[in-house]
């Protein structure tokens, strides 16, 4: 297990934006719930990936997703009493991406060499945390982040296939971060999130969420914005250094 100085620009973990003060219509004293779902999350996808026996470069971006039509969907529940918050989010991303490449040698008796590299990836994020409310608006997080990450990537040279790079691996993360919201009026607000690891499995793991919201009725908003996340492990069976970032937009009831 590593320690980690906590970033200077802390970066999210928390996408979705807790009950906010112009919601609690029920009074301090009782229990408030949000349920974000579904949330759809298309980010592009840069890095490396791979285990001790080899890496390799991953570029997926957003345009190859919208056309394989892979992406990722997250599940928010948040409860909060007085200014105590504890929730639990968890998404899932499957990614697909077919690239080729040919270089041409100057000299006519070496033939061209073409490549075909295959990646197939699955990253999963469970995250369990709690938060007390310091002042209005604003809230301090903290808690643990399962990250499940599998990459198949295949080489192809000139119809030859090679060994391709197989990895999975479970990680476990302590993180801290910081909530920040604000209405600007009844129906729009603003919801501002960043989190990084402590200590834990990985070297890094961070994120950053920043989300309008929309508030259709007295239960009922649509929240829409940008979500970066990036992890980093350089020692453990699976190796990467991954940078997720796009577009995500979905559904809130509060009950």
């Amino acid at each position: 297990m590593k320690a980690k100085y906590l970033y200077p620009i802390l970066l999210s973990s928390v996408i979705c934006t807790p009950l906010s003060a112009n919601e609690r219509a029920s009074g301090d004293d009782e229990w408030e719930f949000l349920l974000v779902f579904p949330m759809i999350w298309t980010p592009s996808i840069s890095g490396t990936a791979g285990d001790a026996d080899g890496r390799a470069d991953i570029d997926i971006p957003f345009s190859n997703i919208v056309k394989n039509l892979n992406f990722g969907i997250m599940g928010d529940f948040y409860a909060q009493k007085n200014k105590w918050l504890f929730g639990f989010r968890t998404n899932y991303l499957h990614i697909k991406s077919d690239t080729s490449s040919t270089y041409s040698p100057n000299s006519p008796f070496i033939p061209d060499i073409t490549a075909n590299i295959d990646v197939d990836a699955t990253m999963s994020l469970n995250d369990l945390f709690g938060g007390y409310e310091v002042v209005g608006g604003l809230v301090l997080l903290t808690g643990v982040r399962h990250t499940y990450s599998r990459f198949n990537v295949g080489v192809n040279i000139n119809g030859t296939p090679i060994d391709p790079i197989k990895s999975s691996g479970h990680q476990f993360d302590w993180l801290v971060g910081l909530k920040y919201a604000h209405w600007f009026n009844k129906d729009w607000g603003l919801s501002l999130t960043v989190d990084s690891s402590i200590a834990g499995d990985n070297d890094v793991n961070r994120s950053i969420n920043l989300a309008g919201m929309y508030r259709l009725s007295e239960l009922n908003n649509i929240w829409f914005g940008y979500r970066y996340l990036n992890i980093q492990n350089d020692s453990g069976a699976t190796q990467v250094d991954v940078t997720q970032q796009g577009p995500m937009v979905g559904w809130a009831f509060s009950f």
